[in-house]
């Protein structure tokens, strides 16, 4: 609030200036030359023209992105990257519609020639995939097997985004999960596989999604490979999240119960990209996504409004 009222004449004089300054973009100086006063009469008048209420900022963040929270959330877990996401419902598909839609702004963003991307699969990366414009020409390598719908599956990511960027996609024509280690072996010896497994050592920047186990929001947990015996071992050992085929416990850390039945790269692997970027939202994934923060493969975030709130409300 205004500390006192200014005159007529002041008026005059400071919004002439703050106008000449912010609105016209003048110097100081030239708006010194006009008034006839000295420069440093002029920073005190703009000063005066913030204080007297002649001049009020507002700072907006423009479009779906919460800045504000962004920042918070940022800041509360140590990350490099946090894009929270105001979205006009919690409806899963919308929540992913909109997030896709941001991670997509987000990858043209900060991709440069140099990167090379590597991806899991998802629904909400999915939807990235197929809104991905204006890429720099760059290797995408798929870090992990199919895992569940045909229309989410890295094999149909990894192609939109290769597409888009102009480069040479690494696939993994293969399943996340084999059904014994025997099987899983024989897959990683194919020469394709193996191709394939020698780019994630080069991966510079990765887009993963986060599935929920408890309560189930996650492809791989729903995976035909798996037998009911298997989910019930894997919730006794506290199994709440995957990323990729990483599954981790409640505290964020590997339960490797799996390991050598998966198609995919493992939590060394993912520990070793430069930075990892979780994409992940809706009403469910809570707990996965905590999760997920905890285990330190994740170093960056895209995610919902609600989500990113709970997770603030979260005890440290």
């Amino acid at each position: 609030m205004p500390s006192r009222t200014p005159g007529p004449d002041e008026v005059v004089r400071l919004v002439y200036a703050a106008r000449q300054y912010y609105v016209e973009g003048r110097t100081r100086v030239e708006i010194a030359d006009r008034l006839g006063v000295s420069r440093f009469k002029v920073a005190r008048m703009l000063e005066n023209a913030t204080k007297l209420g002649v001049v009020r900022f507002q700072i907006a963040s423009p479009g779906p992105v919460d800045a504000d929270l962004s920042l918070a959330l940022r800041e509360r877990f140590g990350l490099r990257r946090a894009v929270v996401v105001r979205t006009p419902t919690q409806d899963p598909p919308t929540v992913q519609e909109h997030l896709g839609e941001v991670a997509a702004g987000l990858l043209s963003e900060i991709l440069e020639p140099e990167d090379v991307v590597g991806m899991t699969a998802g629904r909400t990366l999915s939807q990235m995939a197929s809104r991905v414009r204006n890429l720099p020409r760059v290797q995408v390598v798929q870090l992990a097997g199919v895992a569940g719908f045909r229309q989410a599956t890295g094999v149909e990511v990894i192609r939109r985004v290769s597409t888009a960027a102009g480069g040479r996609a690494w696939n993994l024509f293969a399943p996340i999960l084999a059904s014994d280690p025997a099987a899983a072996e024989a897959i990683r010896r194919q020469p394709e596989t193996q191709a394939t497994f020698q780019q994630f050592p080069r991966v510079t920047l990765a887009l993963v999604a986060i599935g929920s186990w408890v309560p189930p929001d996650s492809e791989f947990a729903t995976n035909s490979a798996l037998s009911a015996d298997d989910r019930k071992r894997l919730l006794a050992a506290g199994v709440r999240a995957d990323v990729g085929a990483v599954l981790l416990d409640g505290d964020g850390k590997p339960v490797d119960l799996l390991r050598d039945r998966c198609v995919a790269i493992d939590a060394a692997g993912l520990a070793g990209i430069n930075e990892v970027i979780g994409v992940a939202g809706g009403e469910f994934k809570t707990d996965a996504v905590r999760a997920a923060l905890d285990s330190g493969l994740l170093n960056s975030l895209v995610s919902d409004k609600a989500l990113a709130e709970r997770l603030m409300g979260l005890p440290s």
